[in-house]
């Protein structure tokens, strides 16, 4: 009886493990959908707008626009404005794009006066003064 009983539950882990393994060889990319932003705050709307030179000499504009009562933020990397997305304190996502973007303030100051640009898997892409 307990041979019985251990073969049925080796046969159930066995047929389990098999359907949870991988498919073939194709790996694709997962887009999260439905992502939780948060609304910009009116401090954070102000005070990272402005320009910032990249360290590899191109330009960051971020600029702001007010519709009602919803703050967007834009960076501008030279190629045209994407919109920002806030995922936490100082750090927003470019939305139709793999990069984020972390604003440092100096102890003292009301601005930000850097910014680290890098990917979502947190490889730095640039680093911009104001």
């Amino acid at each position: 009886m307990r041979i019985a009983l251990l073969l049925a539950a080796a046969a159930a882990s066995l047929s389990l493990s098999a359907a949870a393994a991988p498919q073939g060889e194709a790996v694709g990319r997962v887009d999260v959908v439905g992502a939780q932003s948060k609304p910009v705050s009116a401090f954070a709307f102000h005070n990272v707008q402005g320009e910032y030179a990249l360290d590899d000499g191109r330009v960051l504009a971020v600029i702001g626009r007010h519709a009602g009562s919803t703050r967007t933020l834009y960076a501008d990397f030279g190629d045209g404005p994407r919109e920002l997305v806030a995922l936490g304190r100082n750090l927003y996502a470019a939305k139709d794009r793999d990069l984020q973007l972390r604003f440092v303030t100096a102890e003292g100051h009301r601005l930000a006066d850097t910014v680290h640009v890098s990917t979502s898997a947190g490889h730095p892409v640039a680093l911009a003064q104001r």
